[in-house]
């Protein structure tokens, strides 16, 4: 029988989850700076709509590889190994894209930091919740996702002024550029930390059976509710936040509601009031749980998204309202299903499947905002801006209904290490007293 998993120390906890949110921190940066950059990236190369969108999708299409291929391999080799590969090819490519002077390289460039990225989002999450003691991994988890809030704030404040005060050509390539820095220091933090012992136990080549193999029809069944609960809401979370952030900037402006200054500082207030969300989420998911933060999130963000529409169809277009509800949304979302998606399919997967579970979840999740990119755009230039925050606000109303239906609330509750355990958890769940 495997030994018991003793709980690492509080130093090693902290140093675990600084490395992993340094990684997501970098996320947040880099899957928004794409949205300040559109900025004078389009009056420079001279993008239509067209290659706008195609050039805000790039890093993000690179995601759902990297999330795929990465979770995949990070249960069969290891977290560690995966951990420090996608920080240098993050840096190799962040350089690369920070000097590029075509626009086709460009696109290839971010989608290679995509690849690293979604990678990222695989693997953080995983070696972090495979430490976390289980009374306080939703706010060891939550920690993580309040660090891609700063990653993003980070980059529109940067934003603001670079490209507001520096040539177009140059402006982005500086934003770009400055994201080398932290991930060099997080990637000499990576490789002093161990690997993860539950990995080593439970989830190594030594295992022969797979957790899917061998299993009952209710067994099935149920692992398959794991994974509608793991991959919807967080494609639907997807569709309508990126969707609108990263081409907010762009939105703001074509309206002619503000300048360019204050597209860039408005979309990150925006972001910084997510921050807010997320830290206040941090602190409650131990106690109110990851699900009923995740409906009641959602239904706020799509009921204020919903208003907002509302009231540029009556044509109240005054930009500090629109700009105070689209802060409130944000802060909704960020209360819920943006710090609680990323963190459920860490918790209810077990250790031979967990990370190509999260890394399929990643993949979802960012075809999700893809769409959203691009659907999104088209309804903008056919409807307006109203359109589009109704459409987000819809998808997000059903987000809420879907989680509360697939409901498996993982909360105070050992990971599961073998499929028998998940059967467990997941049974459990459909008590009527959840």
């Amino acid at each position: 029988m495997p030994t018991p998993l003793q709980e690492p120390d509080a130093v090693l906890l902290k140093r675990i989850r600084t490395v992993s949110s340094l990684g997501i921190l970098l996320d947040g940066y880099n899957l928004s700076v794409i949205a300040v950059a559109l900025v004078p990236l389009t009056r420079q190369f001279h993008l239509t709509p067209a290659a706008t969108g195609l050039l805000a999708s790039s890093m993000l299409l690179g995601s759902i590889v990297g999330g795929l291929g990465a979770g995949i391999l990070a249960d069969r080799f290891g977290r560690k190994t995966l951990l420090m590969g996608d920080l240098i090819i993050f840096m190799i490519f962040s350089l690369l894209s920070s000097v590029v002077l075509n626009y086709h390289w460009l696109i290839l460039f971010r989608f290679v930091v995509g690849l690293a990225v979604g990678a990222d989002y695989a693997i953080s999450p995983t070696y972090l919740a495979e430490f976390a003691p289980d009374k306080t991994r939703g706010y060891h988890l939550g920690y993580v996702w309040l660090a891609w809030s700063v990653g993003a704030v980070l980059n529109f404040s940067l934003g603001a002024v670079l490209v507001t005060t520096l040539p177009p050509q140059l402006s982005w390539r500086i934003l770009f550029a400055i994201a080398i820095v932290p991930a060099g220091f997080g990637l000499f933090l990576r490789q002093q930390l161990p690997e993860s012992p539950r990995w080593l136990q439970y989830g190594s080549t030594a295992n022969t059976a797979h957790p899917t193999s061998l299993m009952t029809t209710s067994q099935s069944k149920s692992l398959g509710q794991a994974w509608r609960l793991s991959l919807i809401p967080w494609f639907l979370m997807d569709f309508s936040t990126y969707g609108l952030g990263l081409l907010l900037p762009v939105l703001l402006k074509s309206t002619g509601l503000t300048s360019t200054a204050g597209a860039i500082l408005g979309t990150g207030l925006a972001a910084l009031c997510g921050g807010f969300g997320s830290l206040w989420a941090m602190r409650h998911l131990d106690s109110t749980g990851r699900i009923v933060l995740q409906v009641r999130g959602f239904l706020l963000s799509g009921l204020g998204l919903w208003l907002l529409a509302a009231l540029l169809w009556m044509d109240f277009t005054l930009f500090i309202v629109l700009l105070g509800g689209l802060m409130m949304v944000n802060l909704f979302n960020s209360t819920g299903p943006g710090t609680t998606t990323g963190i459920i399919p860490a918790e209810i997967f077990p250790t031979p499947m967990r990370a190509t579970a999260l890394g399929v979840a990643t993949a979802v999740s960012r075809i999700g905002a893809v769409a959203g990119v691009f659907v999104l755009g088209f309804i903008d230039s056919r409807y307006g801006l109203g359109a589009v925050l109704a459409v987000a606000g819809s998808v997000a109303l059903s987000g809420s209904l879907l989680s509360w239906i697939w409901r498996i609330e993982p909360n105070q509750n050992a990971l599961p290490d073998m499929k028998e355990q998940t059967v467990r958890l997941i049974d459990h769940s459909l008590l009527p007293n959840d």
